[in-house]
């Protein structure tokens, strides 16, 4: 979905009725009085037996000291079979009244809850014997959106009696068996209104919102999903309204936030859309760039400082994100900064390693060209990069550049990849389409490079939006790469000739079978799930093959064989071991406003469980994230618009740095390094930059369980070479390991 197109349904350009914003007509029963409170009945206690045709499978007795979750105001008079409104849906009108709908209430579920029941208000039963029954249900979401739920598989639905209802058409529906939600997310009350003159459901007639829209997710918690409209679509057609209906969840709360979540947020420590962590002043501490870009200095004490102005990147003129790479193996990280921008250039920094950086683009020959082409009013543009990333293509020791060029969003023209080969002497050559790299202009919108087949050389992973094919452009060895997305599993799934909107990617060995894993983030919309790329947890075998572990989403309950719960808009995932239990865990941030961060643990065998209620991570609405044991304390931590600290480590663990000072690049990026441990291998790799333009530290974090020491670490640097280094080494500490053996311990990088 483009920026630009909002994100939720706009009421008053989808209703074609005049004054769509108003509140709708109040219907004859008018409001309910002051004192509409449960009754007798509702609550559960002997009002004497239904009518004998009427099975009443509702109308158990509930527990008492029961929590109500309610949004409506008690007006109560809005009615769908009052309105006018209407949508146009295969070139024809239809009045909303007269379809099949299922009216539908959201309720949000902050902690583990216990689910009862739920009381609703009738109207348009005047007509019906009293013995009909109203069949109502609660249901599991759909996707997060807000708007949709799993129609097809009710946590619970039932019935009451027309005769049950009380005066005001009031009456309560009591689960057979209570309903546990131990995640935060949302719940639906749900029933099928059958057409024209059907029962149906009031609503309130006030709205927060002067527009009628529902751009905000807190503003729309009314939804009505037409199954028989739009049958291209997987549940047909789903409107969000600013009403509530006069819903009530009855639950139980199992107790409160847990007090000891694993993250705690940082105050007033925000960053942006991206972040990338790198030691740029070579002291042993992670700084960072956000976008601007501005930088800050790790100050070694639970702090950053804000250099950007101090280190001359303020003057610069530069705009984006950048990452970090010693495209000069002087020991000291530069930054290339990529613009998301039609008309900002890409732009290379070089570290003069005395905390100040000079603009070298013109002199390096990296150029981002005027295409001579239109982007809405702009006339002349350049192509907008997304990422970048440092990787040595052909491991001559002299990092070279991927950049990933996206979208024009006014007119959907995407653009191609620019690909820069890093000659030796402080300038680049352009391999642009070239040595088996594509042409083709498609919307790249990450590049993650790792020695995926772990044959000493390096292959590039682009993740592609607009339901375009991923690459993995897989390299020969001799620097020629052939496309190998699709032969590998790694493209996305073809459909109808399209793939998925992959946002982000990250690599790790979930499984700790001494191979790399790949978890891509796709967003795929409810509407289409039939078909769509959902989040995929792509795990290699023996022959190199890559296949998503999710089984069978329909019948999981929405959640994947591998524990990944359905979420619309997932963004960007991050690996690490938050833990230090030895498996790897997974954050995923997700778009859109409404839309939470999720924290899974990983269970060691590709498989995850969500642990998004203890996490911490306040962050909705979350694009980028980027990790690094920033403060020292031996446990990873987490940037995502915000700072977090990592509160919650279990197990030993062992960081690394390595250097590169033989032939490799000194920043030792592509390498990979293999810790073994308690008769346990571990696999990291030293990134040159991830999906979304973040980056992770170049400080690689160990969890190692209750191993106490380290019996080996083999390095394998980008070009082939392997250095092993035997133990044993003691855990919890830091180590830097040097290209030509050596070995120095602590936190402090070793003398020159």
């Amino acid at each position: 979905m483009l920026p630009a197109v909002k994100r939720w349904i706009s009421v008053c350009a989808l209703l074609a009725v005049a004054g769509c914003g108003d509140p709708p007509a109040m219907d004859d029963a008018g409001p309910p009085p002051d004192d509409a409170g449960p009754t007798a009945m509702d609550a559960g206690t002997d009002a004497g037996p239904p009518p004998p045709m009427c099975a009443s499978t509702g109308g158990g007795a509930l527990p008492s000291g029961l929590e109500t979750l309610s949004y409506h105001d008690g007006t109560g008079g809005g009615l769908l079979e009052a309105q006018s409104w209407a949508v146009t849906s295969g070139g024809t009108e239809h009045r909303l009244a007269e379809e099949r709908a299922y009216e539908q209430s959201r309720f949000q579920i902050e902690q583990p809850t216990r689910v009862h029941g739920f009381r609703v208000r009738w109207a348009g039963v005047d007509a019906l014997p009293p013995s009909a029954e109203l069949e109502a249900g609660l249901y599991p979401d759909f996707g997060h959106n807000g708007f949709d739920m799993w129609s097809t598989a009710p946590y619970w639905t039932g019935t009451r009696c027309v005769s049950e209802l009380d005066a005001d058409g009031w009456v309560t529906y009591a689960l057979d068996a209570p309903v546990e939600i131990h995640e935060p997310g949302l719940v639906y009350v749900g029933h099928l209104r059958d057409g024209a003159g059907a029962p149906g459901w009031y609503f309130d007639t006030s709205t927060d919102t002067t527009d009628g829209s529902c751009d905000r997710f807190a503003d729309c918690r009314m939804s009505l999903n037409l199954p028989d409209l739009e049958p291209s679509q997987y549940n047909g057609l789903t409107l969000p309204l600013p009403y509530d209906y006069l819903v009530e969840l009855l639950v139980e709360p199992l107790g409160d936030a847990p007090e000891d979540p694993h993250f705690a947020p940082v105050p007033d420590l925000t960053v942006s859309n991206r972040v990338s962590f790198g030691d740029f002043d070579a002291d042993g501490w992670d700084d960072f760039v956000t976008t601007g870009p501005r930088l800050y200095r790790n100050a070694g004490d639970g702090t950053f400082v804000d250099v950007t102005a101090a280190s001359g990147i303020g003057a610069l003129g530069a705009s984006g994100n950048g990452v970090w790479g010693d495209y000069d193996n002087d020991g000291c990280l530069d930054l290339f900064v990529f613009a998301e921008s039609m008309t900002e250039t890409d732009r290379l920094l070089r570290n003069g390693c005395d905390g100040t950086f000079s603009d070298v683009t013109e002199a390096s020959g990296i150029a981002d060209p005027l295409l001579g082409e239109a982007c809405g009013a702009l006339a002349d543009v350049r192509a907008p990069a997304a990422a970048a990333a440092w990787v040595d293509l052909d491991a001559d020791g002299w990092l070279d550049l991927y950049v990933a060029n996206f979208i024009c969003w006014d007119s959907g023209e995407t653009y191609a990849d620019y690909v820069w080969l890093n000659q030796g002497d402080g300038t680049f050559r352009d391999r642009t389409a070239r040595d088996g790299f594509s042409s083709a202009r498609l919307a790249s919108r990450g590049v993650n490079p790792i020695d995926y087949d772990r044959d000493g050389d390096m292959d590039v992973l682009v993740t592609r939006y607009r339901l375009h094919p991923n690459a993995l452009f897989e390299n020969g060895g001799d620097r020629r790469f052939t496309e190998r997305g699709a032969a590998l599993g790694l493209a996305g799934v073809e459909i109808r000739r399209a793939y998925g909107h992959t946002i982000g990617a990250a690599w790790g060995d979930l499984d700790n079978d001494g191979d790399f894993d790949c978890v891509q983030a796709n967003l795929a919309h409810p509407r289409f799930f039939d078909f769509s790329d959902k989040t995929q947890v792509l795990l290699q075998d023996a022959s190199g093959i890559f296949a998503d572990n999710a089984g069978d989403w329909a019948a999981q309950d929405l959640a994947g064989a591998n524990g990944l719960r359905y979420q619309e808009t997932y963004s960007l995932p991050a690996l690490a071991d938050f833990d230090s239990d030895g498996d790897l865990d997974l954050v995923i941030s997700a778009v859109y406003d409404g839309r939470p961060t999720d924290l899974y643990h990983g269970n060691g065998d590709g498989t995850f469980v969500l642990h998004t209620g203890h996490s911490g991570i306040t962050v909705h609405n979350g694009w980028a994230a980027a990790t690094s044991d920033w403060d020292h304390d031996g446990d990873v931590d987490l940037a995502m618009q915000t700072f977090f600290t990592n509160e919650d480590t279990q197990g030993h663990w062992l960081s690394v740095r390595v250097v590169g000072n033989v032939a490799a690049n000194r920043a030792a990026i592509g390498a990979t390094v293999a810790v073994t441990a308690g008769g346990v291998t571990r696999l990291r790799y030293v990134e040159g930059g991830t999906s979304q333009g973040c980056q992770d530290s170049m400080y690689l974090h160990y969890g190692l369980a209750d191993a106490t020491s380290v019996d080996s670490i083999a390095v394998t640097f980008p070009g082939g070479a392997t250095v092993t280094f035997t133990g044993p080494f003691d855990a919890d500490q830091r180590l830097w390991l040097m290209e030509d053996g050596t070995v120095h311990p602590g936190w402090a990088p070793p003398a020159p």
